[in-house]
């Protein structure tokens, strides 16, 4: 029984958590019906899964935008090892299982909920203040709210970042300690979302400067385990993503995309800021921003916590993060996160400052944990008891009469109400000093459950956006029969969600949150002299040449275009030009014989007669027969990217940006074989340095013995 009693705590934790989602357990009930999910994200998690079980790594998405690199994009959350065991579970009707994606989703919060407990009990909380202090992080607040599990992933992790900084801070194995606390900054980039380890990051950022500070050149060997253990374990993602970044434009929500070099316009940071009157929200959701709320009964131990154990320099510390959450979420409304804007770099990528609310509530989950065991200890005086119970009494009153004024509209007096039970239950705590933990706990999961999970969606309320996945199946049908589909234009407005990544169709129009700035020139020039957009999908043709050829029973149309590319094709005349000139050019020119470069173009030989079939194709490689009656240059209307790598016959052969957007090979008279692999060296040496840092990691962590640390004095 001894050896059970550390794992009891862990069990409950479990049992709370999975209770707490009871809703998707039944199978009845989603949390996933929301536009983001169902058009986006589980798109991309079909995609991911599809190549698993293929025996391959998602590493190129062919389904989009003529090709995108999936790593670079961050969010599908390829770079994510937790997200791989979903993807390699089974499927359901050929596409990734939902139910499992639920399970996941839980999964998810468990361990969120374990590494906070994990945290509180580190310092030296009880295993009842640990329960709550895990619960209250990964039920309530941002982490609790979140329905898009590449920002849960990179928040989850949280709690080991600072858990093993504090351990580092205290004197216990320093430097080992600070390079585990690195290695998990280093996971939440893996997660799939920069916006909350970008939080995260700054929040360590501040911790460091003050172990510089106190410490001085002791702290320095630490530091520096810790920035290089976060780059080794975050590589996998990190180095595709620069990739990306430096190539690609991004939409943040202004009137126009931008790339790596311009900052997000700090209008978009305004309008994303938390405004003030919002941290009513924390206790009442009535008058809240989304993932705002941790309750009244976390809030009210937080604050119990701070003024009778605040000689603790843990406590400072969680107060200290818990007031600069506040302060940069608050961005715009004050002046500290325009500073940070100015001054700390890549900040201005992290669009969303109130987003950083997430550190807050992160701090007062710990901080109740502290408030627990200090109420068990020394109980409410009867003032403070009397104090919460007229507070509760006078709401209460206050619901009463405005729901005899006027009738609730929808449920604006149930928080109010709940307030209020939850303000006189914690009143009668001070008579409950035994039962106290597992009393708040309880009190803490009625007062987030009456917020969290009532907007799920119940499988027979009306079609929502998960229910448009599965309703285009005579559409993919046809389609899929085509012999010479090339690839899919797609009204938007037809199909909402991701129809290529959903059904494995090579489809060019998608929701993605970047692109690769050569598409915006093949937009430019006319995407379907480019791509081979052979077919079409909406309510009506977007060409003339397009002509009806299947009615979908959804209502869409399905068109055939005469006059698209092929797959590939063959040009006698390369011509270069600079980059300013090359729309204009693409325009009014000829692109089945002629190519445009903006760099120096291969001397090719004019003839007719040409031969060229793609024999082979998959999402990261494709074949092509050719037989050329002179010295020519093959295009294949594909997007180029760095990572793509061609042989001709077997032997290398260079890969040029086409006509500004698509991929070209030189290639002499004669019968020949271009083989063209993506093979991107960020991601392998992203992986390889990934590897290298969670192993050192590992290591450090098994070697590892606790000592007697120094006291703490920030």
């Amino acid at each position: 029984m001894r050896r059970l009693r550390p794992a009891a705590g862990p069990l409950l934790l479990l049992i709370v958590v999975t209770g707490f989602y009871w809703k998707l357990v039944t199978r009845q009930y989603t949390w996933m019906d929301h536009p983001d999910m169902a058009n986006q994200i589980l798109p991309w998690y079909q995609t991911e899964a599809a190549a698993f079980h293929r025996g391959e790594f998602p590493l190129w998405d062919p389904n989009t935008w003529g090709g995108q690199p999936i790593l670079g994009q961050m969010q599908p959350g390829a770079a994510y090892p937790l997200n791989w065991i979903l993807f390699l579970l089974p499927l359901q009707n050929g596409h990734v299982n939902l139910f499992l994606v639920q399970l996941s989703f839980i999964f998810a919060h468990v361990l969120g909920a374990w590494f906070c407990y994990w945290l509180c009990r580190d310092l030296d909380c009880s295993v009842g203040a640990s329960i709550l202090g895990g619960a209250a992080f990964s039920l309530a607040g941002v982490t609790g709210w979140l329905g898009w599990p590449q920002f849960l992933n990179g928040a989850i992790w949280m709690p080991l970042v600072l858990l093993f900084f504090l351990r580092s801070a205290r004197g216990e194995r320093q430097v080992a300690n600070a390079a585990l606390s690195g290695t998990f900054l280093g996971v939440t980039f893996l997660s799939g979302h920069h916006q909350i380890p970008t939080f995260t990051a700054l929040m360590m950022g501040g911790l460091w400067i003050h172990e510089l500070v106190r410490r001085r050149r002791a702290a320095w060997p630490a530091l520096a385990a810790f920035a290089l253990f976060a780059a080794l374990a975050g590589a996998l993602q990190l180095a595709p993503a620069y990739e990306y970044g430096v190539r690609a434009v991004r939409w943040v929500g202004s009137q126009n995309p931008v790339g790596w070099n311009q900052a997000v316009p700090y209008i978009v940071h305004q309008q994303l800021s938390m405004a003030p009157s919002s941290l009513v929200g924390l206790v009442l959701p009535v008058v809240t921003e989304d993932g705002m709320f941790i309750g009244f009964a976390v809030f009210v131990l937080a604050m119990f916590a701070l003024p009778l154990w605040f000689e603790r320099a843990e406590v400072r510390v969680l107060a200290a993060i818990a007031a600069g959450g506040v302060v940069l979420a608050l961005g715009a409304n004050t002046m500290f996160q325009g500073v940070a804007y100015l001054s700390i770099p890549l900040i201005e990528k992290a669009r969303s400052p109130s987003m950083a609310i997430v550190l807050a509530q992160f701090a007062l989950a710990v901080l109740a944990a502290f408030g627990v065991d200090r109420m068990a200890r020394h109980p409410l005086s009867a003032r403070w008891a009397a104090i919460l119970g007229a507070f509760g009494g006078l709401v209460w009153m206050g619901v009463a009469v405005a729901t005899t004024l006027r009738p609730p509209v929808q449920r604006e007096y149930e928080h109010w109400a709940v307030l209020g039970l939850v303000a006189l239950a914690l009143a009668s705590l001070r008579v409950a000093r035994r039962a106290l933990p597992a009393v708040v706990v309880l009190l803490a999961l009625f007062e987030w459950s009456t917020y969290i999970g009532q907007d799920y969606q119940h499988r027979e309320k009306p079609a929502g956006y998960l229910a448009r996945l599965d309703g285009d199946a005579d559409l993919v049908a046809f389609l899929k029969q085509r012999p010479d589909l090339v690839r899919i234009g797609v009204d938007l407005n037809t199909i909402p969600y991701n129809f290529g990544d959903w059904n494995g169709l090579e489809v060019y129009q998608a929701y993605l949150a970047g692109l690769t700035g050569n598409i915006l020139t093949a937009e430019a020039a006319g995407a379907p002299r480019l791509f081979g957009l052979n077919y079409f999908i909406g309510g009506s043709p977007s060409r003339d040449s397009q002509k009806l050829v299947f009615h979908a029973r959804s209502g869409a149309n399905v068109y055939k275009d005469s006059e698209a590319s092929p797959r590939a094709w063959v040009v006698h005349d390369a011509v270069q030009v600079e980059r300013a000139e090359l729309v204009p050019r693409l325009q009014t020119s000829d692109l089945q014989r002629r190519v445009f470069l903006t760099e120096a173009a291969p001397a090719l030989e004019t003839c007719a007669g040409d031969e060229v079939r793609v024999t082979m194709r998959t999402a990261a490689r494709t074949v092509i027969a050719t037989r050329l009656s002179c010295r020519g240059m093959v295009l294949l209307s594909d997007t180029w990217y760095p990572g793509w790598q061609a042989t001709l016959d077997g032997i290398p052969a260079k890969i040029y940006e086409a006509d500004g957007a698509i991929r070209g090979v030189v290639a002499e008279a004669g019968s020949h074989t271009i083989e063209m692999r993506y093979r991107p060296r960020s991601v392998f040496a992203g992986a390889g340095l990934t590897a290298v840092g969670l192993l050192g990691a590992l290591v450090l962590g098994i070697r590892g013995r606790r000592v007697t640390p120094t006291t703490y004095q920030p």
